[in-house]
């Protein structure tokens, strides 16, 4: 990669962290993915091989470290110097979700990568009880999804784990992403009958409080600020 050229501390941190796909490969590590497929499942549009690349130059950069895992395959780590960006990823979201949001064009609806994120931002602290809640995307392929869900960790599934069904939910892929994102609330978009939820009603009332939502979801765009300012 080339250098800026620089002592700057800003252009020396640019080299390593503002590469193509490097900050999105720092989120996935500092959320928890420390497999190659794991990896692949936050950034499905990322090659194997650049994929690959990234990885060697953030392990050269001193920012992850390679493991061998309990099963003999191999776990990347990210570093003291990986966790101390953690601010810098963080500052990105949610200036991103502020300043930057996407008109959500067909091309950045990925259902593979939304019901990853989904997966990992459950809150699983106000969850009722353990449950299977069973989402079908009509417009998706593959459109049929399963979260195991338990106080512990939300499993996601790709295929039908065996489980009884407590909750099923049917919608778009552009409504999920927008309830994701903090576009829409999930009971909006319900009264709307842009989402069919199915289930106990003590669960079915209970998902505004653990519904997966993105960490950014809460942050106001700046144009809205701006209206109501004036």
């Amino acid at each position: 990669m080339k250098g800026y050229g620089s002592f700057c501390p800003v252009a020396k941190a640019a080299e390593i962290l503002t590469e193509r796909w490097t900050p999105l490969v720092l989120r996935e590590l500092l959320l928890g993915s420390r497999h190659f497929n794991q990896l692949r499942r936050g950034i499905p549009q990322m090659s194997p091989t650049l994929l690959s690349k990234r990885l060697q130059t953030l392990e050269e950069a001193g920012l992850i470290s390679r493991q061998s895992g309990a099963n003999g395959h191999c776990e990347y780590h990210p570093t003291q110097a990986a966790r101390e960006a953690r601010p810098i990823i963080d500052a990105l979201g949610y200036w991103g979700h502020r300043w930057a949001r996407s008109q959500l064009t067909p091309n950045e609806l990925h259902v593979g990568r939304l019901m990853w994120n989904m997966r990992r931002s459950f809150d699983l602290e106000h969850i009722p009880c353990d449950f299977v809640l069973y989402i079908e995307i009509a417009d998706a392929r593959p459109k049929h999804w399963w979260f195991v869900v338990k106080k512990e960790e939300a499993d996601l599934c790709w295929d039908d784990p065996g489980f009884e069904v407590d909750i099923s939910l049917y919608a778009s892929l552009l409504t999920l992403v927008q309830i994701f994102i903090g576009e829409m609330p999930l009971l909006r978009a319900r009264e709307l009958g842009k989402i069919e939820i199915y289930g106990p009603k003590h669960l079915v009332n209970s998902m505004r409080t653990w519904f997966p939502r993105s960490k950014y979801a809460n942050e106001a765009p700046a144009i809205a600020d701006q209206v109501s300012a004036s």
